[in-house]
């Protein structure tokens, strides 16, 4: 699952996720994602040890020659942190932290023999513990290219998603068992080729392959012809303009079966900079998911379809992976994600038996019907009364203020609660 910050991966664990990744906005394809500094970082990785679970690092942008000394500097501070896994696209930086870790381990183990206790144990065994993971921007769509990566130090290959499901098997039938790979399976889509992309940079010097796209792709468009300056022309949709390169989401709920007879080990999600709700929901319906596919069960996947329309998106297409996108899996009409469903609360504190401190995050009304979202269960009810954190009986409460919740069921902590 992606994480933005560390509230965010705590959410997307207590909701069933294996693993998540993030990083600081340093060298990695997110540079608006500035909820991680270093300190955090390391807190969202041994939160995760703590959980028995794993968190990845990303460092997958391109960097410029007088980037190279900061680039260092930082995969040592990366490497230091022991996370699961490092996420790169570049040689140069494959190369790069393949030396750094290389480095950190001998003098680790220098360390421990100049040592009359030997604690270096638990140290060398992280850094030996550190896989090198292939981002999906390094665009590996063949076996031979993987082999390659392989060769120089990658044990996983997040694919690109140009690639269908039956490549996919294809490629897994020529490699060796030990290279894993990984799919991505929900969230918004380049309309280029893995953000390989030009458009942001040509239109607002922000390159998309340095973690600054601007998404331009998802502006409004529309004709000029040159000897009418000033008269724009739609491109046959609505008087917005027209969306011509705006794709819908990915979704791929209903067929995890499928990828996962392909060969695939790990079901990646995308999204850094999406809500802390969309953390919760999505990891809740494919850990669901995933559990019914290992267990052999076949729960109605209509219910896990419907919890992913509750978080805003373009409308959902299931992208490469079973053939071309036609036109059909772009979305013409707007570019603005939306849902019939707003989150509205979360609960932060048990007062009492039964009794919760909620922040708001919407406004809420005497009578508005809701649904209270846990981990495990989704229960309705409506808001007959509502009290201030001062316990004062109130007709609504703002976004970002906090009220009084009385539930006759248990709640853990980072409920949601959400409404129509």
């Amino acid at each position: 699952m992606p994480a933005g910050d560390l509230e965010k991966a705590k959410i997307a664990y207590q909701f069933g996720a294996d693993a998540c990744y993030g990083s600081t906005s340093a060298f990695s394809m997110r540079t608006r994602e500035i909820g991680f500094n270093y300190k955090t970082l390391k807190e969202a990785i041994d939160y995760a040890h703590s959980l028995g679970k794993k968190f990845y690092i990303t460092l997958n942008t391109y960097p410029h020659e007088y980037e190279l000394t900061k680039i260092r500097t930082h995969a040592r501070k990366l490497i230091n942190m022991n996370p699961d896994a490092i996420i790169l696209a570049d040689p140069g930086i494959i190369a790069i932290v393949n030396k750094e870790i290389n480095k950190a381990r001998s003098q680790k183990i220098k360390a421990k023999t100049n040592s009359k206790t030997g604690t270096y144990n638990l140290a060398i065994k992280q850094l030996n513990n550190i896989e090198l993971h292939l981002s999906t921007q390094a665009n590996a769509t063949n076996s031979e290219a993987i082999k390659f990566w392989a060769q120089n130090g990658i044990s996983r290959i997040v694919l690109p998603r140009e690639l269908s499901i039956k490549e996919i098997a294809e490629i897994r039938r020529r490699l060796p068992k030990k290279i894993m790979l990984e799919a991505f399976v929900h969230g918004a889509m380049c309309n280029s080729v893995s953000g390989r992309c030009n458009l942001s940079n040509y239109l607002s010097y922000r390159d998309a392959n340095r973690g600054a796209c601007v998404q331009a792709c998802r502006w409004k468009y529309s004709l000029v012809e040159e000897k009418r300056p000033g008269q724009f022309i739609p491109v046959g949709e609505d008087e917005n303009g027209s969306y011509i390169y705006n794709s819908k989401d990915l979704n791929m709920i209903e067929h995890l079966k499928d990828l996962h007879n392909a060969g695939i080990e790990s079901f990646k999600v995308e999204g850094r900079n999406k809500s802390i709700y969309y953390c919760a929901i999505v990891a809740r319906a494919y850990r669901k998911a995933i559990d019914n596919l290992s267990q052999s069960r076949n729960q109605d996947i209509i219910e896990l379809k419907r919890e992913l329309e509750t978080v805003t998106n373009r409308g959902y297409s299931t992208g490469f992976y079973y053939g071309r996108p036609t036109d059909a899996d772009i979305n013409y009409e707007t570019s603005r994600p939306s849902s019939d469903w707003q989150f509205v609360g979360l609960v932060k504190k048990q007062l009492s038996s039964k009794c919760y401190l909620v922040e708001a995050r919407n406004e809420l009304k005497v009578g508005t019907e809701v649904e209270i979202v846990t981990p495990s269960d989704i229960f309705k009810t409506k808001l007959k009364s509502i009290a201030d954190q001062n316990n004062n009986i109130v007709q609504k409460v703002n976004p970002n203020s906090k009220f009084i919740l009385n539930h006759k069921m248990e709640l853990p902590i980072n409920t949601f609660l959400r409404a129509k």
